[in-house]
């Protein structure tokens, strides 16, 4: 088969780069600090690598097969909805920031999963909840309990100590 090159594999090899040097830094840490970029860094590089060698090597054709596995964001719906939609996607990001910034991160989740069920999903008050502290208590399980990992209180809260 004829090895073709495009962007893609430029993107490939970018990331697997970046993969390395996160893998390689991370090594002169602790344990404890080098645990995430370690394995976001070797699922990183390990997928570019299999993206790289898929790209590399696919054979002819394969426009249309791309095509139909691209997802199109907006090719038959109307423009004023495409741009409200991520418009209220921006908005809820920006909700999150906001709402970490001041309450912290312990109670910002809480407060935005309710939310985002309640007023972005239009859930019901009993599985709003159900989520809210489903997603609470795994999120304190993995990193209060079990990573022991500091959480900063937001400016709300230290405002007022």
């Amino acid at each position: 088969s004829r090895i073709r090159f495009s962007g893609r594999n430029v993107m490939s090899l970018c990331l697997a780069f970046i993969s390395i040097g996160m893998i390689i830094t991370a090594r002169e840490w602790t344990l404890r600090a080098a645990l995430f970029p370690m394995v976001i860094g070797s699922c990183a590089l390990l997928l570019s690598i299999v993206e790289l060698l898929m790209s590399l090597f696919e054979t002819g054709g394969s426009e249309k097969q791309q095509d139909a596995m691209d997802y199109k964001l907006a090719e038959n719906s109307d423009a004023a909805l495409t741009k409200r939609r991520t418009a209220m996607a921006f908005g809820w990001i920006i909700g999150f920031f906001l709402l970490i910034v001041l309450f912290g991160l312990n109670i910002g989740i809480v407060l935005f999963v309710f939310f985002y069920i309640k007023i972005g999903g239009k859930e019901k008050w009993p599985v709003a909840i159900a989520v809210t502290a489903g997603s609470w208590l795994l999120f304190w399980c993995l990193f209060v309990w079990l990573l022991n990992t500091p959480m900063p209180e937001g400016l709300i809260l230290r405002a007022l100590k």
